[in-house]
């Protein structure tokens, strides 16, 4: 299943690129999830977050009453302009879900846009489309919720 997402942020991007590869931006958003349990690890330009998440009703019965959840965010060295290429992978330990995807830091919009494509997958014989429908809205919230973190973030720090 297809995952899009843009965000919009007011400032340059190099700005941006120092606030998404920053370990307190990234505690921040992760704090505005339901997560029980995260850590972070930043190594560059790479930002890997592991964390627990309460299961969704319908996937309770696969993953239990924990959700575990990995991203990894790897960007690319900054173009002349500022813009950036990444990759974004998304996976749940234990379970056939994954998510490759693109990452693109670019100027535009109120300075610097994020976009993120990628698709989403579950292995599941029978089920696998099902639980893709339904896992898509919260990888996407999950996604869009850098939105408003990061709103919050450059007002507080510009």
């Amino acid at each position: 299943m297809d995952i899009n997402s843009r965000l919009e942020f007011a400032a340059d991007p190099k700005t941006v690129h120092q606030m998404m590869t920053n370990k307190q931006w990234l505690e921040e958003l992760v704090s505005r999830t339901d997560a029980t349990s995260h850590t972070i690890d930043i190594a560059g330009d790479t930002t890997r977050i592991q964390m627990a998440l309460p299961a969704p009703q319908d996937l309770a019965r696969f993953a239990g009453s924990a959700l575990k959840l990995n991203q990894t965010i790897q960007w690319g060295d900054a173009a002349a302009d500022g813009s950036r290429e990444g990759s974004l992978v998304i996976e749940v330990p234990g379970m056939p879900v994954h998510m490759n995807g693109r990452a693109r830091l670019y100027p535009g919009g109120k300075g610097t846009v994020v976009d993120y494509t990628g698709d989403l997958t579950v292995n599941i014989p029978f089920m696998g489309k099902k639980i893709e429908q339904q896992a898509a809205p919260y990888v996407k919230d999950a996604i869009d919720a850098q939105q408003s973190a990061g709103d919050d973030w450059l007002a507080a720090h510009s």
